[in-house]
């Protein structure tokens, strides 16, 4: 009977080991589970912020349209229509103002485009004005500058890089000096090492 008790007790140590182990790869999954899990985009303090940033901008837009109502209120007819009037013509004046802009934005792409420059809108930006006289001579000016920092840049590329034909940067070797090598390996050797001067 001791015997028997005993046993249980050992079925019942090996039940407590797998049920540990068991535990272990329960923790080891839900760990990969979190690895594997992606990651948000945005964090609580994101989001915090963007929702803070809207509502003070419906706030915003709010006691606008209630200062508007206020304002309405205390005009009679004839100045409720002049405070429209007001309105839409700044609305219009803005609107103008913004074709003038884009019309002068594509005119400055086309007269970067005819001198083969591709440039950003950000950049673009930055030249024009409202004004036709004032955004010609920017982009010119900045046609002008941008040719001469390529030419620049160029020939500061192609100073470090210049060898003169005929001579080679090792040894001073010449294309006859290399076809007088009697030995045919050694003559392929140096052909191969000295390409720029058999082009």
């Amino acid at each position: 009977m001791e015997k028997n008790l005993f046993d249980l007790q050992l079925f019942a140590d090996e039940d407590t080991e797998d049920k540990s182990t068991d535990n272990d790869d329960t923790s080891k999954k839900d760990d990969s589970e979190k690895e594997n899990k992606p990651q948000p985009k945005y964090t609580d303090e994101d989001l915090d912020r963007i929702i803070q940033e809207k509502k003070a901008k419906w706030d915003k837009q709010a006691k606008e349209a209630e200062e508007e109502a206020k304002k309405l209120a205390k005009m009679n007819a004839q100045q409720k229509a002049e405070h429209e009037r007001d309105k839409l013509q700044k609305e219009l004046d803005k609107l103008r103002g913004e074709k003038a802009r884009a019309d002068m934005a594509k005119e400055a792409r086309r007269m970067c485009a005819d001198a083969n420059i591709n440039v950003s809108d950000d950049i673009l930006s930055s030249i024009i004005t409202s004004d036709a006289d004032t955004t010609k001579e920017a982009v010119e000016s900045f046609i002008e500058l941008f040719k001469s920092e390529v030419e620049k840049a160029v020939k500061e590329a192609l100073k470090g890089n210049s060898v003169k034909r005929g001579t080679s940067p090792n040894g001073g070797l010449t294309k006859e000096d290399i076809m007088k090598v009697a030995d045919s390996v050694e003559r392929q050797r140096l052909i191969r090492e000295n390409m720029d001067l058999f082009k």
